[in-house]
C-alpha cells in the first residue's frame, strides 16, 4: 500500500511539474504575443522607423527568449535539478546573443534612415562604412562574450578555464605573439573606417587594377573589379602600401582622350564637334568640356579632349563614345590630317 501511495505521489508531483511547464511556456508565448500586438498595432497609427525595424529584427528571436524566461522563473517551483537549470541557462544565452545580433542590424538600418544615407555621396558611403565595420565589431564582441558566458555556466569547462588562466602569464605572451597580425588589422581597420580614407562602394586602382570597394569587413577589404574578380586584401595592406581612390569626395570625375593629328588639321573645327557630341550624349553631365592642344613633336600635335560625368561608369562609356565619334569625324571630313610620316625625295 506504501509503495503505490508513493508512486501516486510521484506520478502527482510529475503531473504538477508538467502543468506548471506548460503555464510558463504558454505565459511566455501569451506575453510575446501581446507585446508585438501592441507594438503592431502603434505602429499602424503613429508609424516610426524605429518601431518598424525592432518588430522585424526581433520579433523571431523574442518569441523563443520570452517563453525560454517564463520556463526559467518556474524551476523554483517545480524544483528542477541542477542539469536543467544549466542546459536552460545555456539556451537563454545563446537566444540572448541572438536578439542582441537582431538589435544591432535593427539599428544599422534605423539610423540609415535617420541620416537619410545616400549611397551615392561621399560623406553618406563613410557613414555607411562605419555602420557597418562598427556592426561587425559588436557582433564579434557578442558572440565571444556569450559563448564565454555559456562555457563558463558549464562546470567541467569553468574548470578548464580556471587551469587556463592559472597558467596565463606564459598563455598571455604566446596568444599576443600570435594575435599580432589581426590586432593590427582590427587597428588599421579602425583606421580606415573612421579617417574617410576608403569607404564602400569607393572607385579604386590597386596596383594597376581598377575596382568597387565591395565590402570591408574586420581585417580586410574586398574590392570588385570590372571583370568580377575579387581582391581580397588584409587592412595592413592600405598602411603599407599607395592606392588611387577616384572617389575621394565625391563620385564626379574628368574623362581625357587624346588625338595625334597633322599640323594642318583645323582644331577648332574638333571643339564644335565635341560640343556636338557631348550635348547630344546624356552621359555628359554639363559640367565641363575642353579641347586643348597640349602638345607638339616633329611628326603631329597632341590634341587633348576632357569632360565630366557623374561617376566612374558614366565616365569610362563617355570616354569610348566620344573617342569613336570625333575619330570617325577626321577620317570623313579631314582624312589626310590624321598623323602620318612625311617622307620627301630630294633626287628630283
Amino acid at each position: 500500500m506504501d509503495t503505490i501511495l508513493s508512486e501516486l505521489q510521484d506520478i502527482n508531483k510529475e503531473l504538477f511539474q508538467a502543468i506548471i511547464m506548460v503555464i510558463a511556456i504558454l505565459s511566455g508565448i501569451i506575453a510575446y504575443w501581446l507585446l508585438f500586438k501592441v507594438v503592431s498595432i502603434n505602429q499602424k497609427k503613429f508609424p516610426t522607423t524605429i518601431k518598424e525595424q525592432l518588430i522585424k529584427y526581433l520579433k523571431k528571436p523574442t518569441k523563443l527568449l520570452l517563453p525560454l524566461l517564463f520556463l526559467y522563473g518556474s524551476l523554483s517551483i517545480i524544483d528542477a535539478s541542477t542539469f536543467w537549470q544549466k542546459l536552460l541557462e545555456t539556451f537563454i544565452i545563446l537566444n540572448f546573443i541572438w536578439v542582441l545580433l537582431s538589435l544591432a542590424e535593427a539599428v544599422e538600418n534605423i539610423l540609415k534612415d535617420k541620416f537619410q544615407v545616400d549611397e551615392n555621396k561621399a560623406e553618406d558611403r563613410n557613414t555607411i562604412t562605419q555602420f557597418k565595420y562598427l556592426k561587425r565589431v559588436a557582433y564579434a564582441i557578442i558572440i565571444v562574450i556569450g559563448l564565454a558566458m555559456v562555457l563558463y555556466n558549464i562546470p567541467a569547462a569553468r574548470a578548464i578555464g580556471n587551469t587556463i588562466f592559472a597558467s596565463a602569464g606564459i598563455a598571455g605572451i604566446v596568444i599576443g605573439i600570435a594575435a599580432q597580425k589581426p590586432i593590427g588589422n582590427l587597428i588599421t581597420g579602425f583606421q580606415i573606417a573612421f579617417s574617410d580614407t576608403i569607404k564602400i562602394n569607393d572607385e579604386v586602382v590597386i596596383e594597376g587594377e581598377y575596382g568597387i570597394v565591395e565590402d570591408i569587413t574586420l581585417t580586410s577589404v574586398i574590392v570588385k573589379v570590372w571583370d568580377y574578380r575579387r581582391l581580397i586584401l588584409p587592412m595592413s595592406f592600405f598602411n603599407d602600401n599607395s592606392f588611387v581612390n577616384r572617389t575621394y569626395k565625391s563620385n564626379e570625375l574628368i574623362g581625357t582622350v587624346y588625338f595625334y593629328v597633322d599640323y594642318a588639321f583645323p582644331v577648332s573645327e574638333l571643339r564644335t564637334k565635341l560640343n556636338e557630341v557631348l550635348n547630344e550624349n546624356p552621359l555628359w553631365d554639363k559640367n565641363a568640356a575642353t579641347l586643348v592642344v597640349t602638345n607638339i613633336d616633329k611628326q603631329a600635335m597632341e590634341i587633348r579632349t576632357s569632360f565630366s560625368a557623374k561617376d566612374s561608369s558614366d565616365s569610362w562609356n563617355l570616354r569610348c563614345q566620344v573617342r569613336e565619334q570625333l575619330i570617325d569625324y577626321i577620317q570623313k571630313t579631314h582624312p589626310k590630317t590624321l598623323s602620318n610620316i612625311r617622307i620627301q625625295n630630294f633626287n628630283k
